[in-house]
């Protein structure tokens, strides 16, 4: 009879996300106990503490899988060889995809657990968005000094106000039940940003 190969303790931890991630994507955030991720990854309750002390802790570890995830596929895009404002269409355009390839997110971002849970969980996630809220306005930043974008557009308040526009995006995609591609909508949202940015002639 073969001997069942023991998973090491990263493959495990691994298998965990990614379940939390489907039972988020499928169910919501509020499907996601330690007794459906147990069930789903097929170990017993005492082996998932193991890995994860408790709910809060798988949250915080998803958060850290979506940030190096998200900074793996930018480094990917080949920022180096684009003007500013390429770079952040480009940016907005992958983060897009990202979201449609991963479903669950906008559910981790919108759930209740967010709003009103553990504010451990709560504080990662603002980590997470003050980072990409960061690079987006550094961005802005880079796309002013090139003489692309107006020198009276505040980047931090701009860029908060595109994100908020590409997660209301994101949310109609999931009210839709994802009817529509939701990438395919970036140019429509960049273009209408850049084009109030635009240095008056």
């Amino acid at each position: 009879m073969a001997v069942k190969k023991r998973k090491s303790a990263e493959v495990r931890r691994h298998d965990i996300i990614e379940a939390a991630m489907d039972i988020i994507r499928h169910e919501g955030v509020g499907k996601l106990t330690t007794r459906t991720l147990s069930e789903a990854v097929g170990i017993a309750q005492p082996t998932l503490f193991l890995h994860f002390g408790n709910k809060s802790h798988i949250l915080v570890a998803l958060v850290d899988t979506i940030q190096e995830r998200l900074q793996k596929g930018m480094a990917g895009l080949d920022l180096a060889q684009m003007t500013p404002l390429e770079r952040l269409k480009a940016v907005i355009r992958a983060h897009l995809n990202f979201i449609q390839q991963q479903p669950g997110i906008p559910r981790l971002l919108f759930s209740e657990a967010l709003q009103s849970g553990d504010p451990i969980f709560r504080d990662r996630m603002n980590e997470l968005v003050m980072f990409f809220l960061n690079f987006i306005a550094d961005l802005i930043v880079a796309a002013q000094a090139q003489g692309e974008i107006r020198s009276d557009i505040v980047p931090q308040q701009n860029a908060c106000i595109l994100i908020a526009a590409v997660q209301g995006l994101a949310f109609r995609w999931i009210l839709s039940d994802h009817r529509f591609d939701l990438a395919e909508q970036v140019d429509a949202v960049t273009t209408t940003f850049i084009e109030g940015w635009a240095p008056r002639v």
